[in-house]
């Protein structure tokens, strides 16, 4: 779209530049939103902009013509698109997609995206030119993707091993992003119940133009992919030796689950208009009841099953070798393309031509295969299937020989003597490449980037990470000397033929006193090593993670006015704590108030989505609210030790609504809680409280019935029952929880964002008190309940100039949120939750003395809170390229809004229409 609009406008004289400015902004804006994709039509008008834009040269009357045409501009205006078409993304996809198809694949790739390690998500990206799959989808999936640049626009197919949240956890997030990027359909395969997951997410995610369809994995023999699909894979089913009895006496959960199907309300529904509300599209395969209680039923009993797949892409002829032909005497023409099909040709001078001698053997498609075995009890079940067979030493036909094998099973089967017994069935030139918790690579380079320039303004606010799993590599050493892991030093030659991956065992498998077992080589993984499968058969590391702190505060030093605001910033350290006199009855260390996560609606390489940790004492701690990663972010903050720890000291989660990027990280750190107490040789685990909007227990006890038993390891408290205003929670519960948590008080109360927000604020026996708005529009409510505060932490999730953005999704500006603190007479107020497109600092006009800007991995006290405002002025100088982008986005924002409401004088009244409108639907 931007080179359509750049050749229209060229043509354009000086004194159209006001409007043409306006529509290159726009133009940029839609190209980098992604929308150049829209292609002709969108170029076509902006040649219509242009062309309404352009003067009347002929006859001199430029300037008449000009405003004459103003009118047609803005009704071309108002037409642009702003937002992307996907029904014409997903048009555009299905066309290439019938296209390319018509040849196999010419280059297949396997890539670690997730490598397993504790916190960080179990996924493998599989690449070909044609689509897209992904073998698991663990928790920050999502995330990782979005860092390294994995597109997941071409993805087709995701498969699973086994129903566990370790590998189901990004499903849902994953599928928002395949939805905005126009992949018209998704086919989910693995045990049956998957769909479950993201059918019982539908009351808090958004899925309206993305078809999911689940693929039964004995469908077809267990064989999809002929034809024209770029992989041809088959899926082998691995049962639970005692699966016949593990599932009687269980009908509780099954009637958990069938009450899970019922409808629930739409929480987005007060952002659509009234005309265009989505009417229920009801789940054709889950009306009939004889029919959902057989699929839930078929679900529980698949609770047990664990799915292995054998992939090949197919074959392939090989290439024609020019050179061979050009020495051979091969004129261009049509005998090339009979060469290349295989036949031999009889040149001019009567020389024959063998095809044989002038192209490259063909490639018959390489075998990897995809296995989890979760338990020892599934061994017995690999090691008697015959699919695999054909693909051990004892094959027929070396071509079907596997090339590498991708495990997911855990260390302690890995290390089973059945395994690794069935690992050297294998030939030893098969590579194996392991993904589970013995890997330490967490991914993630972007989130040690911005710790270690925010460590720079303070060392105790803002930590640097414990994830210690990534190299790290100082600009002024040579290449080829040493590269710095874990604190210690690691000779390397090279960083490209060098290992820089932080393998925890290099054929672990044969470390086993007792075993005699010849495995192949095989490989920890880590995010980013690459396996080529065609057209060349290798295993690729030179993508591997490395830090350079150096190198990040170098940049900051190369912005115009850091180094004297910094150090300004240094100099008014120690004022403010000398001035505040509030601070005598709280302890120096306790409560500590950890960010987990600061951005809204999807995480991105810097800020993840909500999570906040409140330490309250040396034995309890609190979280409010957890988005997915949450338990990530614990562990690549504290270490794994420190967070096992903290999980253990966890009393209580609170989520203030229902939207996904509140709460999809709860299951996951349940689960790893659960976890923590048992490697402690604490089989007991104290029940976890759980204070949330009742309808949660919707997806939960789906969950519990279709993948894994959690009801069990939590309380729920419904949050309306502690409504300040409307208290219903039984006297002897509200003194257990306020005991459990050494809270005083807990207050809750509706706030104005979807149906069941809530906002609270806790009173320690301490005397402090601590208030958290969750997402809202500014409230009474709120205002009532945290009257005279110590600390408010408010959502902040838009820039003033963008009130109306605001109020049309129920979220709150800087300055409003910072207003609700004045009006409840807050001491502090620490402002999150911010868009993401304020992924570095947010746009604030001026931040007053009392309040502060919240980060990913930021520990305060509140000692700290009298310094915080101080750092405004140096975050600003630190991202500032950031900083003055927002800044020139909002002021092209603001004259397009001009333009938009001199060329429609309705505007404004729709505007004050559609506010009323979003208000009366919140109430």
């Amino acid at each position: 779209m931007w080179r359509y609009f750049v050749s229209a406008t060229r043509r354009l004289p000086h004194h159209t530049s006001p409007l043409t400015e306006e529509c290159v902004s726009f133009a940029r804006r839609t190209c980098y939103k992604g929308e150049s994709t829209l292609g002709g039509a969108a170029g076509s008008l902006w040649q219509q902009t242009a062309v309404a834009a352009a003067p009347d040269t002929t006859h001199n009357t430029s300037y008449t013509t000009y405003h004459k045409s103003k009118n047609n501009i803005y009704n071309i205006l108002e037409k642009m698109p702003k937002k992307v078409d996907v029904k014409l993304l997903q048009g555009i996809r299905l066309a290439r997609k019938q296209k390319v198809r018509k040849y196999p694949p010419s280059t297949v790739y396997l890539q670690v995206l997730g490598s397993g390690s504790p916190g960080s998500p179990r996924a493998l990206y599989v690449f070909t030119e044609h689509a897209r799959y992904l073998f698991n989808c663990g928790e920050g999936t999502q995330r990782l993707a979005h860092e390294h640049k994995v597109k997941l626009s071409m993805m087709e197919h995701i498969l699973v091993t086994h129903k566990s949240w370790e590998n189901v956890g990004g499903l849902p997030g994953v599928l928002l992003t395949l939805q905005d990027t126009g992949v018209p359909e998704i086919f989910l395969h693995g045990p049956p119940g998957i769909d479950s997951l993201y059918y019982d997410t539908r009351n808090f995610m958004k899925l309206r133009d993305l078809s999911i369809e689940y693929k039964h994995y004995a469908e077809n023999n267990g064989l999809f992919g002929e034809g024209t699909h770029p992989l041809i894979i088959r899926c082998v089913p691995l049962w639970e030796k005692n699966r016949e009895t593990a599932n009687e006496g269980n009908t509780v959960e099954l009637d958990a689950a069938e009450g899970a199907l019922e409808e629930v309300e739409d929480l987005y529904a007060y952002e659509k208009p009234a005309t265009r509300k989505r009417p229920h599209q009801s789940n054709n395969h889950l009306t009939d009841q004889v029919v959902k209680r057989q699929r839930q039923e078929e679900s529980f009993k698949c609770r047990k099953l664990a799915v292995a797949y054998i992939c090949r892409p197919p074959p392939k002829a090989g290439t024609l070798k020019l050179e061979n032909c050009l020495k051979a005497g091969v004129p261009a023409g049509p005998l090339l393309g009979e060469l290349k099909r295989g036949q031999d040709v009889t040149l001019p001078n009567g020389n024959v031509v063998r095809a044989v001698d002038v192209t490259a053997p063909d490639d018959p498609g390489p075998v990897f295969i995809v296995v989890e075995a979760p338990t020892e009890d599934y061994l017995d079940s690999l090691l008697e299937s015959s699919a695999f067979t054909p693909h051990q030493s004892s094959a027929t036909c070396e071509e079907d020989l596997a090339e590498v094998v991708v495990h997911f099973t855990p260390p302690k089967v890995l290390a089973d003597p059945r395994y690794q017994e069935w690992m050297a069935r294998f030939k030893l030139s098969t590579s194996h490449i392991v993904i589970n918790s013995d890997s330490s690579c967490m991914g993630s380079e972007a989130v040690h980037r911005i710790q270690y320039k925010l460590n720079h303004l303070s060392e105790t606010v803002f930590p640097l990470l414990k994830d210690a799993s990534i190299p790290i590599r100082d600009t002024n050493i040579v290449e080829d000397s040493e590269v710095k892991v874990n604190g210690s030093n690691a000779e390397v030659t090279s960083i490209s033929s060098k290992n820089l991956f932080m393998q925890k065992k290099e054929n672990s498998c044969n470390s086993d006193s007792n075993s005699h077992f010849i495995i192949g080589p095989i490989h920890q993984a880590t995010t980013l090593l690459t396996y080529h499968i065609r057209p060349k058969k290798k295993l690729d590391i030179s993508n591997g993670l490395v830090l350079h702190p150096e190198t990040y505060l170098k940049e900051c030093y190369e912005k115009e006015n850091f180094e004297n605001t910094l150090l300004s910033f240094k100099a008014k350290l120690q004022a403010p704590l000398q001035e505040d006199q509030n601070c005598g009855n709280i302890s120096e260390n306790y409560p500590t108030i950890v960010f987990l996560g600061t951005g809204s609606c999807i995480p991105n390489k810097t800020r993840n989505i909500s999570g906040i940790l409140i330490n309250i004492s040396d034995t309890k701690t609190l979280l409010m609210d957890c988005g997915e990663g949450t338990y990530g972010q614990l562990v690549r903050l504290f270490g794994f030790d420190e967070s096992e720890k903290i999980l253990q000291k966890l009393s209580a989660v609170y989520i203030s609504h229902l939207h996904a990027d509140h709460h999809t990280g709860f299951i996951r750190l349940l689960l790893a809680r659960k976890k923590s107490f048992h490697q402690a040789g604490l089989q007991k685990v104290p029940k976890l409280y759980l204070l949330a909007p009742p309808k949660i227990m919707t997806y939960l006890a789906s969950y519990n019935a279709n993948f894994e038993s959690i009801v069990h390891d939590f309380t729920i408290i419904h949050n309306q029952r502690l409504c300040s205003d409307d208290f219903k929670l039984d006297q002897a519960m509200y003194n257990e929880i306020c005991s459990c948590l050494d809270m005083k008080r807990i207050d809750m109360t509706y706030v104005i964002h979807c149906p069941n927000s809530f906002g609270v604020a806790w009173s320690h026996k301490d005397g402090w008190k601590l208030v958290y708005s969750g997402d809202t529009m500014p409230c009474k409510g709120l205002v009532n309940i945290g009257k005279n505060c110590d600390v408010l932490i408010h959502e902040a999730t838009m820039e003033d100039e963008l009130e109306e953005d605001a109020r049309l999704k129920t979220h709150c500006t800087t300055s409003q949120a910072i207003q609700v603190g004045r009006d409840m007479n807050a001491r502090y107020i620490l402002l999150t939750h911010f868009s993401q497109r304020y992924a570095k600092v947010p746009l604030l006009k001026e931040l007053p003395a009392q309040v502060g800007i919240a980060f990913d991995n930021m520990k305060i006290c509140f000692k700290d809170l009298p310094t915080l405002h101080h750092m405004y002025e140096a975050l600003v100088a630190m991202f500032a390229e950031d900083y003055d982008d927002m800044l020139e986005k909002t002021a092209k924002r603001a004259a397009r809004e001009r333009l938009r409401h001199l060329g429609n004088p309705k505007s404004k009244q729709e505007t004050l229409v559609n506010q009323a409108r979003v208000e009366e639907k919140v109430k």
